[in-house]
């Protein structure tokens, strides 16, 4: 693979229609290696979708810490 893999390409969110840069791409997703983001970017079936559209996604694709409270679960017992 080369070096600059794609580094002027955009893509559209798929919501907004905001132009999201691969190297953008690369910085929201640190857990994802170069090629296997080159792959996924390059992926016709796959709708890249910038952050703030992500986040507002009705299917929540992310799951959410919730802090258990100890405390209460007692309570309940008592």
């Amino acid at each position: 693979m080369c070096s600059h893999m794609e580094q002027g390409k955009t893509r559209e969110c798929g919501d907004c229609g905001k132009l999201i840069p691969f190297q953008i791409f690369l910085r929201d997703n640190p857990t994802i290696s170069m090629e296997r983001a080159h792959d996924l970017w390059e992926d016709p079936f796959i709708i890249p979708y910038c952050p703030e559209c992500f986040l507002k996604r009705p299917e929540k694709p992310y799951r959410r810490r919730r802090r258990f409270n100890y405390n209460n679960r007692l309570k309940m017992r008592i």
